[in-house]
């Protein structure tokens, strides 16, 4: 049975959000057009930090809502002495200056924990029971709706939705408004209490 309080408003759209705030476009890593749910809790952090409340994103969240929260979060990094990488094809910010030394910067990454956005309850495999059949569920929307995409473990333990074969043409589908808006709509449908 899935929880009655289903939050109506979350995350399909990191990608775009994490590349706006720096992704490394040469990465080796596959191209994603969602970022899998993370596994942190609201109670992570030091004592005294933010609650989760002010940086939980919900199903469904807006490109603009997401963007608000990660920005908040890559000024923390900054903040802490992680400069802001130069654009690079359009990416660039303080996550690709971590990415390019992770040993020295990651001091500061820690330093803001308590400030990284949470992904919706729904999105986590933890929290929810029903994360593989939602997740199949979502997969067969974004085909349906005519994106290219296949389920594949994207961490320890987590699996999502990512863009197969990793053609320019099915990532530009995907990681076009229309493209987001698509897994967005599928992503509430899957993962909301039916």
């Amino acid at each position: 049975m899935r929880k009655a309080n289903v939050k109506m408003t979350g995350l399909a759209v990191l990608l775009v959000s994490l590349a706006a705030c720096g992704g490394d476009p040469e990465a080796s890593e596959p191209q994603v057009a969602a970022i899998p749910g993370a596994t942190m809790s609201a109670s992570a952090g030091p004592a005294g930090s933010n609650s989760g409340a002010d940086r939980q994103l919900a199903l469904g969240a807006s490109k603009q809502e997401i963007d608000r929260l990660y920005d908040a979060y890559y000024a923390c990094w900054v903040q802490h002495g992680v400069p802001s990488a130069p654009a690079s094809g359009g990416n660039g910010g303080p996550l690709l200056s971590y990415k390019r030394d992770e040993k020295k910067y990651q001091p500061a990454v820690d330093a803001c924990a308590d400030k990284e956005p949470l992904s919706a309850p729904e999105l986590d495999p933890h929290q929810n029971p029903n994360f593989a059949d939602d997740l199949r569920e979502k997969l067969q929307c974004v085909r349906d709706h005519g994106l290219s995409m296949e389920i594949r473990q994207g961490g320890t333990d987590n699996a999502n939705i990512w863009v197969a074969p990793e053609t320019k043409a099915n990532l530009e589908k995907a990681n076009s408004d229309a493209g987001l808006e698509i897994q967005r709509q599928c992503e509430i449908s899957a993962f909301t209490q039916k």
